[in-house]
């Protein structure tokens, strides 16, 4: 048995989850990839793969092995690459994952990222789950969280903050909440992943204060409900990433200023740190070179205080 090349046959097997899509992609037969996974199998004395009729699942084992088959076979694409490094450009696909929101300040990274560097492919994969990047075969997750768990390593980036907005036309028809108490009597938009913000805990100073918001408008898509707020359907707590052109634009319109939501930090995560390929590393160089040299800091935040509230009238409030 050809240890290396049966790693390589079993790792494109777990990634796309077949021994006939494996199959298709290594140019074998289903018949050869199957005996190149039972050898290893048998080389190792224990199941890799639970196979059912219709799914290919990684067992327990399976998935130890493929999480360090991927370091091993890292290693030796690295090896390879360390002695070309200085004229040879990244090759090959970089997979990134991010949230759907998150795609709009992504884009001008990527798109930098592929202009300086021809031969390189990417594979962008917008979802709001967290992903499984070693199963997947993701090189990069970017993640908009409050914290990470899990075996990966995961850096800091930036750290968005979080204000409540609503239009001009809502305001004046609703009143502007003067303090999060208020927020009971209005329509609320908000984001369900990866659970529906019913509840918004305020700040200020040593003041804090949890409020049940009632909503109007549910949503995993961030924009959806910025542009429902634009309309004057309701407020919505929302990310500096998403709010910055509306509160520029006075489309939207902040409240609740003198108060703080909690903030999220943009990760990057990635799968191991010892072994980080050139795709990776100009990509995380790239996001920081974006975002600044500061994960604690909000890029996204304009340098004074947003747009204030304009003083708005409280007679005549009629719900829509």
């Amino acid at each position: 048995m050809d240890r290396l090349q049966a790693m390589q046959v079993f790792v494109r097997v777990a990634q796309l989850a077949g021994f006939a899509a494996a199959a298709r992609e290594l140019d074998l037969s289903p018949a050869a990839v199957s005996k190149q996974v039972g050898a290893l199998e048998e080389h190792l004395g224990t199941r890799l793969f639970d196979r059912t009729t219709r799914q290919v699942g990684l067992t327990e084992a399976g998935r130890l092995y493929l999480e360090h088959c991927l370091e091993c076979l890292q290693a030796i694409d690295d090896a390879d690459a360390a002695v070309d490094r200085l004229r040879q450009a990244p090759v090959g696909q970089l997979r990134v994952s991010a949230p759907i929101d998150f795609c709009e300040p992504l884009m001008p990274v990527l798109t930098a990222v592929m202009k300086a560097n021809p031969a390189l492919t990417v594979d962008l994969r917008l979802s709001n789950r967290v992903v499984e990047m070693v199963e997947e075969g993701i090189d990069v997750s970017v993640r908009v969280a409050r914290a990470l768990d899990g075996s990966f390593v995961a850096r800091p980036i930036a750290r968005p903050r979080l204000l409540m907005a609503g239009s001009r036309d809502y305001l004046q028809r609703h009143g502007a909440p003067s303090q999060p108490q208020d927020l009971s009597a209005h329509r609320c938009l908000v984001f369900t992943e990866p659970r529906p913000m019913t509840e918004l805990t305020f700040k200020r100073g040593d003041e804090r204060v949890a409020v049940p918001v009632t909503p109007r408008m549910l949503s995993n898509h961030g924009a959806a409900l910025v542009a429902a707020a634009r309309a004057g359907l309701g407020l919505v707590a929302m990310p500096s990433f998403l709010a910055l052109a509306d509160l520029r634009a006075a489309a939207l319109e902040p409240v609740l200023t003198d108060w703080t939501l909690p903030a999220f930090t943009v990760f990057a995560a990635y799968p191991h740190r010892k072994f980080v390929s050139p795709k990776v590393r100009i990509f995380l160089e790239a996001l920081v070179q974006a975002f600044g040299d500061d994960p604690s800091a909000d890029p996204w935040w304009p340098q004074q205080q947003p747009i204030p509230p304009r003083a708005l009238t409280n007679a005549g409030h009629q719900r829509a």
